[in-house]
C-alpha cells in the first residue's frame, strides 16, 4: 500500500528527470546566475561609491571609464546599478519566496480541509485580490513606514493571494485521488495526509508559481522604490534610479533610463521565462511525448 500511495510523485519526478534541459532553460539559468553573482559580488569588488558626486562629469554617456555613464550629480551609474540589483534582490526575492510559502500553505490547509476555513480564506483572498498588487504593497508600507522588513512583508502580502489560490486548486485535485483515500483508510492524520502526500504532488504548480512571483516581486519593489515608498536616497535601487530620470532627463540622457530599466526587464523576463519552463516540465500531458 505505501508503494501506491508513492508512485504518483515518484513518476513525476522520473519524467522530469528523464527530459532533455533545452538550450533556452540554460541560458535563462546563466543569466540569472551572473545577474545574482554582480548583485553580492560587485559591489564588493568595485572600488568606487554609489553615493560618491562629481558635477565636472555630471551626465556623461557610457564610456570605457563609466560603462553606463553618470547621472545628474555625477554618480557613475554603473556602480549605482550593481549596488541596487544587489538591494532590489534583497527585497524582492525573501518577498517572492515568503508570498509563496505563506500563500501555498494557507492554499494548502484551504484546499484540504474545506467547509468554513476554505470560505474564510477565499473570502479574504477575493478581498485582497480584488486591489492591484502594487498598491496593496503601497498601503503596507505607508502604514508601517520605509525599510528593508517593511518591505519584504509588503512585498510578501502583495504576492499570497496568488499562492493560495493556486495551491488550493492543487491540493482540491489531489486530495480526491486514490492514495490519499488509501492513506485515510490506513487512519493516517489529516496533517499527515496533507504534508506527506498532498504537499509533494503539488510541487510543481508550487515551483512554477514560486518563479514568476519572484519575477512579480521584483516588480513590485521596483515600483515602490519608483514611487518614493521603497529604498530612499541617496542609497541606490533599480527604482529609485528611474525616478526624475524619465522625465527630467530622458532626452538629454537616455542612459539613466535605458540600463536600469534593462536590468529590470530582463530579469523579471528571465523569471517568467523559467516559470514557463517549470509548467512544461510538470505538465502531465507531456507524458506520452516523454515515453515516445
Amino acid at each position: 500500500m505505501a508503494e501506491a500511495v508513492a508512485t504518483p510523485l515518484v513518476r513525476q519526478r522520473s519524467r522530469v528527470v528523464r527530459r532533455r534541459i533545452p538550450w533556452i532553460a540554460i541560458i535563462i539559468s546563466t543569466t540569472l546566475i551572473l545577474m545574482a553573482l554582480g548583485g553580492i559580488l560587485g559591489p564588493s569588488i568595485n572600488p568606487r561609491s554609489p553615493t560618491a558626486t562629481n558635477a565636472a562629469i555630471r551626465l556623461s554617456p557610457p564610456s570605457a571609464q563609466y560603462p553606463f555613464g553618470t547621472d545628474e550629480l555625477g554618480r557613475d551609474l554603473f556602480t549605482r546599478a550593481l549596488y541596487g540589483l544587489r538591494t532590489t534582490l534583497l527585497i524582492a526575492l525573501p518577498g517572492g519566496l515568503i508570498g509563496t510559502v505563506i500563500g501555498s500553505l494557507l492554499g494548502l490547509i484551504g484546499g484540504y480541509r474545506r467547509g468554513m476555513v476554505d470560505f474564510l480564506l477565499q473570502r479574504g483572498v477575493e478581498i485582497i485580490t480584488a486591489i492591484p498588487s502594487l498598491v496593496v504593497a503601497s498601503v503596507v508600507v505607508a502604514v508601517l513606514g520605509p525599510g528593508r522588513i517593511q518591505l519584504i512583508g509588503a512585498v510578501a502580502l502583495s504576492l499570497t493571494p496568488v499562492g493560495v489560490r493556486v495551491m488550493r486548486a492543487a491540493a482540491l485535485r489531489v486530495s480526491e485521488s486514490l492514495f490519499c483515500e488509501a492513506a485515510r483508510a490506513l487512519g493516517a492524520s489529516h496533517w499527515r495526509i496533507m504534508l506527506r502526500h498532498v504537499l509533494p504532488n503539488c510541487l510543481g504548480p508550487v515551483a512554477v508559481l514560486a518563479s514568476l512571483n519572484l519575477g512579480a516581486a521584483i516588480f513590485v519593489e521596483t515600483g515602490l522604490s519608483f514611487l518614493g515608498l521603497g529604498v530612499q536616497p541617496p542609497n541606490p535601487s533599480l527604482g529609485n534610479m528611474l525616478t526624475g530620470a524619465a522625465s527630467l532627463y530622458f532626452s538629454r540622457a537616455p542612459w539613466l533610463v535605458i540600463f536600469p530599466g534593462l536590468i529590470v526587464t530582463l530579469m523579471i523576463l528571465c523569471f517568467n521565462i523559467l516559470g514557463d519552463m517549470l509548467a512544461d516540465y510538470f505538465d502531465p500531458r507531456l507524458r506520452s511525448q516523454t515515453n515516445a
